[in-house]
């Protein structure tokens, strides 16, 4: 098989949950001949205007009167494809132009039955842009009144789109401590979206590992750790999260008590919505203390640093609730 071209990527799998959303319109739309519609193809005399192509622009109001508000466009192509009977196939785009839905389309194409009053059908939605992409459902037509000159079209439109929910920013706070052991991060798809547990081991100077686990942005459930040295790594029980808890702030200390030369981290506390854990390890006189707050809205959804025998570094991630 071929390799792919640069300009080409895919994905095995949508790495978020993928919802339905339905869409309900009530509208109208006004034609009118030579004004909002005008034929760009003449028929050269077949029957039923067979061959004949019009362009359109129609406003669509909020109202079945010429004074409601414009509040999308039906542009557009319309051409007589029947001979036997006046009909004509339509394929046109809803341009959405008012303040809630500017700049999204729906794509719709059908039959489009003669000029008269009374005629009706339905047309496929088959697209859509902005709010309705992946668009798909129904556009039911009636021909509803004419007003000097203007026929009046009665438009209503159910549609269901497919929302895939954008991934939550995650930034990084910190880190705290020093620059020995091997720095430790979550990349890419697998950024975390909700702590569900950390694990600490520390003896009575420093913090000797710590793990967790997290809900990733695609809901998958993942396991980080643990880091650090292989003293107490099975000793510990977990602080499980409850449904609703989150993490708010945690706050520590850094110092030098592993060795007397190298920064580690000698003591952490994690306080939650709910609750607070620790402190674990020691809060020695001269050590460093540091201390952060997820911003309103936020939690702390996840760690980050550097690591050896011990925590040399710790730092946190942070995402919208």
């Amino acid at each position: 098989m071929a390799a792919n071209p640069s300009y080409y990527q895919t994905s095995a799998s949508v790495t978020s949950p993928v919802q339905h959303q339905e869409h309900l319109f009530h509208l109208y739309a006004f034609q009118q001949y030579g004004t909002n519609e005008h034929n760009i193809v003449p028929s050269k005399g077949l029957p039923n205007h067979f061959g004949c192509t019009n362009v359109t622009d129609w406003d669509i109001r909020d109202a079945p009167d010429n004074k409601a508000t414009v509040v999308a466009r039906l542009q557009g192509v319309g051409i007589a494809a029947r001979k036997s009977t006046e009909s004509w196939y339509g394929s046109f785009i809803v341009v959405f132009t008012d303040q809630r839905f500017k700049g999204s389309t729906l794509s719709v194409q059908g039959p489009l039955g003669p000029a008269t009053l009374g005629d009706e059908g339905d047309w496929a939605v088959v697209g859509g842009t902005g709010e309705f992409v992946y668009a798909q459902g129904v556009c039911s037509y009636k021909r509803i009144q004419a007003i000097s000159g203007v026929l009046i079209n009665e438009l209503r439109i159910r549609v269901m789109c497919l929302t895939i929910p954008m991934p939550k920013p995650v930034q990084k706070i910190g880190p705290w401590g020093g620059n020995g052991g091997t720095p430790y991060e979550i990349q890419g798809a697998e950024q975390p979206q909700r702590l569900e547990s950390v694990t600490i081991y520390a003896n009575n100077n420093f913090i000797q590992t710590i793990a967790f686990s997290y809900t990733d942005q695609s809901s998958q459930k993942r396991a980080v750790g643990p880091w650090g040295g292989d003293a107490g790594k099975s000793k510990q029980p977990p602080i499980q999260f409850g449904p609703s808890e989150t993490v708010k702030e945690i706050y520590g200390t850094t110092g030098n008590n592993y060795d007397g030369v190298h920064t580690v981290v000698t003591s952490l506390t994690i306080v939650t919505n709910v609750n607070t854990y620790g402190p674990y390890g020691k809060q020695a006189a001269g050590n460093t203390p540091f201390r952060v707050a997820a911003p309103n809205n936020h939690s702390i959804v996840g760690f980050y640093g550097r690591v050896g025998d011990v925590v040399d570094q710790i730092g946190a991630y942070v995402s919208p609730n």
